[in-house]
């Protein structure tokens, strides 16, 4: 583990890590690391505090793989993403002549870029991991994460951490593992299934999915009926204005009979024309109402198929599932006896608790509900244009404006994509600051980076502009 800070300076973010030695503050790797010439390292400066060397990381809207995944859990797709990644950088080091053994590879270390939606890592000059702690805790990192449902997937990466145990983490031993026994795609699918996967994964979104797709038949049918209808109309505008056009210079021209002739057949001519237009238009709206009816009927059987099923092979009919009125509530007769003793009315409130009361006619006696039992973890909005209150629901619990990869999306520009983290320590509920661009505020104080906090009912909690009080 490293001994790292955390810094805010206009408006960005900083992890800072002392420099062991001085010479290494001059060295190549430094100014390799400091040039940002390889985009998949954090972008690093050197700054002097009392004849103490210090690296600077810029950590600004990114965050963490262990808080992107806190709660959560992989997928073997994204196992693979990020050890491909996190191949890529170890050979973008290479071709610098970078020592591979400066890459930290713990999950708290290994950043998310937002804005590039790629996996960058952390190189730091002075770090020597001969023991391989690194490996073995983002080997155990994948162990504990991925689904454990996935029986081979969870294999693979078993198999991973025994070989971090044994002899080392090595990145391409680790894909290879994975890779084993796959065959490549030939087809993708368009269901209902592979477009929530494309969401999970990469945060991409339905429609940005829908848009890489190829468009179906009856997609195809549908756009050249609406070309084929415009196209028609077009011309049938053209045909009738140059009908009129002959028409006028018949009447306001003396012509001769050669000339009258041709006024007559490009007249005849414009007006087959038009004729043509007009079946056209008729045979393009028939076309578009087709290609409408029959995309509907696969839109219905592709992302609604148990109802499909259901509805059309007859196994419930959903026009009687309501009830009469009187066949659900019960007559008050039958709650309250008519004949009831007038000798309870006259009791004393003294023998009323020292008797049970009777069960009336089958209705059981009122237990108290202790409402204080179950605890309930809300933020309401104190902004006259925000309206939304935030329910945390299960901890941990992520607030952010990327839909997709947090928990509660706040559609605001000065949130951050994931901005912050709720979580539950026993009975106390903590704040984390995700290294968000506009800050996270408990009470008007400004939280530093990856700084966390406790937060007590009555506490104001702003994220960006945006204001909530915790009860």
């Amino acid at each position: 583990m490293l001994e790292a800070k955390y810094y805010r300076d206009y408006g960005h973010n900083y992890m800072i890590l002392q420099c062991m030695h001085r010479e290494t503050a001059d060295s190549y790797r430094y100014r390799v690391l400091a040039s940002g010439r390889i985009r998949e390292i954090l972008p690093c400066s050197v700054r002097y505090v009392n004849g103490s060397a210090y690296y600077y990381y810029d950590i600004s809207s990114r965050a963490s793989l262990d808080s992107m995944f806190r709660g959560r859990k992989m997928s073997g797709a994204q196992v693979k993403d990020i050890l491909r990644q996190i191949n890529g950088i170890y050979e973008k080091l290479a071709e610098y002549f970078m020592e591979e053994s400066g890459l930290v590879l713990f999950p708290e270390h290994i950043y998310y870029d937002m804005a590039s939606r790629k996996y960058i890592g952390l190189y730091y000059p002075d770090y020597r991991d001969e023991e391989g702690g690194g490996g073995r805790a983002f080997a155990d990192f994948l162990l504990e994460h991925i689904d454990a449902e996935d029986r081979d997937l969870a294999e693979k990466v078993y198999r991973i951490c025994e070989m971090a145990e044994n002899g080392g983490f090595y990145v391409e031993d680790a894909l290879r593992i994975l890779e084993e026994g796959e065959e490549p795609v030939q087809e993708i699918v368009r269901f209902p299934e592979y477009r929530a996967e494309a969401e999970e994964d990469c945060g991409m979104k339905t429609e940005e999915y829908d848009a890489l797709q190829p468009p179906s038949a009856s997609e195809r049918k549908s756009r050249g009926a609406a070309k084929g209808k415009w196209f028609s109309l077009l011309f049938a505008v053209l045909s009738v204005c140059g009908i009129a056009g002959a028409i006028a210079v018949y009447n306001i021209y003396e012509l001769t009979q050669g000339e009258e002739l041709m006024i007559y057949g490009a007249v005849a001519v414009m007006g087959l024309c038009l004729f043509v237009c007009i079946a056209g238009l008729v045979a393009s709206g028939k076309k578009g109402r087709s290609a409408a009816a029959g995309q509907g009927d696969g839109n219905r059987q592709e992302y609604y198929p148990d109802l499909a099923k259901e509805l059309y092979e007859g196994q419930g009919d959903f026009r009687q599932t309501v009830e009469p009125a009187d066949a659900v509530m019960p007559s008050l007769s039958g709650v309250i006896s008519r004949d009831m003793d007038l000798e309870m009315a006259n009791r004393s409130e003294t023998e009323m608790r020292a008797q049970p009361a009777k069960n009336l006619d089958g209705c059981a006696n009122t237990v108290f509900f202790d409402g204080s039992a179950e605890r309930e973890f809300k933020l309401y909005a104190l902004d006259r244009k925000n309206k939304n209150h935030i329910e945390l629901k299960r901890f941990p619990y992520t607030i952010g404006k990327m839909a997709g990869c947090v928990d509660h999306v706040i559609a605001d520009a000065s949130v951050s994509r994931i901005h912050a983290r709720f979580d539950m320590q026993g009975e106390r509920v903590l704040l984390t600051d995700m290294n968000s661009t506009n800050g996270t505020y408990k009470n008007g104080l400004r939280m530093q980076p990856q700084e966390t906090v406790e937060i007590e009912p009555g506490d104001e909690i702003r994220f960006g502009s945006m204001n909530y009080c915790y009860r």
